[in-house]
């Protein structure tokens, strides 16, 4: 017997169901990057309550355990109707209040890291005037087919100080692929990884954030500075996209492998990096011709800054994982950044020629190295800029193959007589012609 049905005759079902939010979105997200839309809300929060983004004060504390896993901040709290109407829909309503440079928008990003780690969660908040709690049994909700709304479990009105205000989720009855992940022992060393990297820039203006007790340090992005260096930079605003402001500084950091390459951001909050394929120009054919990233351009490190008061417009995908490639936005400033590179990496070329030819004994000395040991690592904000990077140029040639150095010393008062007797200004110049002086008279046949 076919099940009852209610639906009149002349409509077509198209609503969604509830399992494809609760098994299978959740598969298009790892665990790392699912609790990273948390903390991404957290963020969101800090950016609400401090528009100038200075975060001093304000804290992300996540625990993870074998059994649990809670997020807990001081960043303001959601308002009672922003939780009713809008924070707990499946997509962001057209009427949701915009905070402007967020990184995070209401839509799937909480809800689909919620189902991704477990079966019961609990969210409290507390803002300025109004604190609410909401407890949902997953199981429970998915059974009831067409009612997606969730329900408070409690709801205060009342006035509290803003240094009190913030939010709270614990998610239990975890799914038993998270307890797995969670007890390995490398799981939190990822997470803080990951979160050390995507917002290197909220930590640099002093938003705290801890795992288990830890805090989360994050290493600045720097760029070798000095009389000889000067980074590479191009901004633009682009009009058409709501005035967004998209910056790109390119030059040399330090020597380190799987730290070269691009670094994307959106809104302050890192997308893609190190980016080391073609998305960013690696290898790329036009506008003019990049090799594959490999060790010889470990050094290279570029950072580029998209920030939109409209996060729609900006390049990253939902999961904000990756840029947008096929966005034109993105395909115009990429080919601004694959013009950036070449002088870099025509200058990284000279310098590992140069290391090729010290080996091999046809220079004197490391002169490009030397430079760059010599400069100063800055804050890339800091770095003398200009609209093409410069460098030191090699200025030794490399002797060739059958050549070698003699280097010896002798009395400066014989070697002055011997520069008068030869017409000679330098103490190189001594050195070949008594070598040519003797041979000439000792050893031609």
């Amino acid at each position: 017997m076919s099940p009852k049905n209610d639906t009149p005759s002349n409509v077509v079902k198209g609503s969604p169901s509830k399992e494809l939010f609760i098994d299978m979105l959740t598969r298009d997200i790892s665990l790392t990057d699912a609790i990273s839309d948390l903390v991404d809300n957290c963020v969101d929060g800090a950016i609400r309550l401090r528009a100038n983004k200075k975060f001093t004060g304000l804290e992300v504390d996540i625990t993870v355990k074998d059994n649990c896993f809670k997020i807990k901040d001081n960043c303001g709290g959601i308002d009672k109707d922003l939780a009713q109407n809008y924070a707990f829909r499946f997509g962001r309503p057209s009427k949701a209040p915009r905070i402007d440079y967020s990184v995070g928008q209401f839509g799937i990003g909480m809800k689909r890291a919620l189902f991704k780690m477990g079966k019961h969660f609990e969210i409290k908040s507390v803002s300025a005037e109004t604190s609410f709690t909401i407890e949902i049994d997953v199981n429970r909700w998915s059974q009831k087919e067409d009612e997606w709304d969730f329900e408070f479990k409690s709801v205060t009105e009342k006035k509290v100080p803003l240094s009190k205000c913030g939010t709270e989720i614990k998610v239990t009855s975890l799914n038993k692929d998270v307890i797995e992940r969670f007890k390995h022992n490398n799981f939190i060393s990822e997470l803080r990884g990951k979160l050390e990297l995507q917002h290197l820039i909220n930590l640099s203006k002093k938003l705290t954030m801890k795992i288990n007790n830890r805090p989360i340090i994050s290493n600045q992005l720097k760029l070798y500075d000095g009389k000889k260096f000067t980074t590479a930079y191009w901004a633009k605003k682009y009009r058409m996209y709501d005035n967004m402001d998209v910056k790109i500084y390119a030059g040399i950091g330090e020597q380190r492998l799987d730290e070269g390459g691009w670094y994307l951001f959106c809104n302050d909050r890192l997308i893609r990096g190190p980016e080391q394929t073609v998305i960013s120009g690696w290898g790329a054919k036009s506008p003019m011709k990049i090799p594959e990233y490999h060790s010889q351009f470990n050094g290279f490190r570029g950072i580029v800054l998209f920030e939109s008061k409209t996060l729609s417009f900006l390049p990253w995908n939902t999961s904000k994982t990756s840029v947008d490639t096929d966005s034109q936005l993105f395909q115009n400033v990429r080919q601004e950044m694959i013009c950036l590179m070449r002088p870099i990496i025509d200058f990284l070329n000279e310098v590992h020629r140069e290391s090729t030819a010290f080996h091999n004994n046809q220079l004197d000395e490391k002169y490009l190295q030397n430079q760059i040991d010599s400069a100063a690592l800055k804050n890339y904000l800091d770095v003398k800029t200009s609209s093409k990077f410069s460098a030191p140029v090699q200025k030794q040639k490399p002797r060739k193959a059958n050549e070698v150095k003699i280097s010896y010393t002798r009395p400066k008062g014989k070697v002055e007589e011997l520069k008068r007797f030869f017409k000679v200004k330098s103490r190189k110049q001594v050195g070949e012609k008594t070598f040519d002086y003797t041979y000439d008279r000792e050893c031609k046949e």
